[in-house]
Order: C-alpha cells, then structure tokens, then sequence
C-alpha cells in the first residue's frame, strides 16, 4: 500500500454532470462480464402518485433508503439489464437494494429531474450569514463520478494504528462501492431532519478486505470499535474523495463568499410541489 494509493483523488476518474451523462448509470449493473447501464423510468402521473403513497402507507415502519428503493422499484421501466416492467415490485426492490449506492442517487436524482423539472430550491445557513440563504439549483449540473470498469472503484487506506479484528493484526483495508442495502439497513436514517449517512455505515459497507486476513470480509460493527478517531476520519475522508455517483452537494457563492451546502434527499422536499 503506498502513499500514492492513499492520497489519489477520485477527479482522476471520471468526472461529468448529470447533463452530459443523461440516462446512463454512473457505474452499472454487472452480468455477463460487462456492466449494463440503461435508465428509465415511467412518466409521474395521478396514478403513480396514488400507488406510491399507498407502498409508503405500507410500508411505513421501513427507513427513507428503503422508501427510496420502492419509489426507484416502482417509477423505473429499465435498470441496466433488467426490464422491471416485467417483474413483480418485490423482485425489482431486491435489485435496487443489491445496486451500487452512486447508481441509486444517480437514478432517484434524474427521476426527480423528469418528474418536477431540474431546478430545486434549497435553504441553509452558513455561519458567517446572519439570515438563512435561499438559492435554487439545477440538478442537472450536480457533478457525477464515473468508472468504466469495476476496478478503477477499489482503493486502499493505510492505518495509522493497526487494530485486531478476528485474532488478526489489520494495518490498512481494500475499499468498493457500497451497495444501497447497507442503508437499507440502518434503522432511523431519513427520520430525523438530518439526511446525511453515517459514517460507520459507509466505511463498514465499502471495507472489501482487511490487509491482514485472507479473503474478502463482512464485517459487523463491533469489530471496528478499535478504529481510532483520526483513523476514522481520515477514512471517512478518503471515501469521499472516492466517492461515486452524484455528489449531493451545491457549491456557488454569495457576497464573495464561497459556500457548500447539501442537497436534501429527503422524499418530501426533494419530490415537493414547492420544488418544481
């Protein structure tokens, strides 16, 4: 593991806006050999509204990921190789949840794109702003990171303090894209105002191998409760500059001040009328 690999910065990949991509899957789905990337999704209408707020209403006591997963199951016709419009919606959840991360974002971003147009209002306050700043946005330039080939996702991160998982001594571990279930999974995520990812989540669903056990891994929480906090964020560092997908943020500035501020994905506000 050299410092190279620590330190490469994901611009080195592919870089594009939602624009220049259009229905084209950030990383795609792979079966036979070759990564499917098709997009599309159905025309958003009185009947579609009606069927979803009824899946909602069913599944109520699920997390805003896995409601995300079925609005995904139920308004996408095509994902990669997959024609959904034959399958039943159980079948097509399943396969969300099995999707890279940056594939799922990617297609809930361009769904609300065709549904309610690319602009999107968002409020924040920086600190240095006495009143809360109110901007519009257009989706369509967010920036996107591509890969060609499931390779170019993995990355390594050196330790700084080697830590014991399984009886073993872990000095640095090999990092993939995360699938959607891993949010899926994570009990209260979009049930509070605060729409951000939890760290532990990120790093626990991108950990591949550990340098020091055999073999790819799945590990569990508890086994990285060792992780020193500068090793914690560090990583967590490192994951977003290799993140995927549509980054979920909006960079501009106000009054000569830059600023960056995030996009919020919650279903209600990202899929509001006042969001038109």
């Amino acid at each position: 593991m050299t410092k190279e690999d620590q330190t490469k910065n994901v611009d080195e990949r592919g870089k594009t806006t939602v624009a220049q991509r259009g229905p084209v899957l950030p990383v795609g789905i792979a079966q036979g050999g070759q990564l499917h990337r098709d997009l599309a999704v159905r025309p958003w209408r009185m009947k579609e509204e009606r069927a979803l707020g009824k899946l909602r209403e069913e599944g109520k006591s699920g997390n805003l990921a896995q409601y995300v997963g079925t609005v995904l199951a139920y308004m996408c016709t095509k994902l990669g190789p997959f024609n959904l419009e034959e399958m039943k919606i159980t079948e097509r959840q399943l396969i969300i949840g099995q999707m890279y991360m940056a594939d799922v974002f990617y297609a809930y971003v361009w769904l609300r794109i065709q549904a309610l147009g690319k602009l999107f209002p968002i409020t924040f306050q920086p600190a240095w702003a006495v009143e809360p700043l109110k901007i519009e946005c257009d989706l369509e330039t967010i920036d996107v990171r591509t890969i060609e080939k499931l390779e170019e996702a993995i990355s390594t991160y050196k330790l700084g303090t080697p830590i014991t998982i399984r009886g073993k001594k872990v000095t640095g571990f090999k990092l993939g894209p995360q699938r959607w279930s891993s949010l899926e999974n994570i009990k209260g995520i979009g049930q509070t105002q605060d729409f951000s990812i939890p760290k532990l989540a990120v790093i626990k669903a991108g950990i591949v191998e550990c340098e020091g056990i055999p073999g790819e891994i799945a590990l569990t929480d508890d086994e990285l409760d060792e992780l020193t906090k500068l090793d914690l964020e560090r990583l967590t560092a490192h994951m977003d500059r290799h993140v995927l997908g549509p980054i979920m943020m909006v960079e501009g500035s106000h009054q000569g001040r830059q600023f960056r501020a995030p996009i919020d994905w919650g279903y209600d506000s990202f899929f509001a009328i006042s969001s038109g």
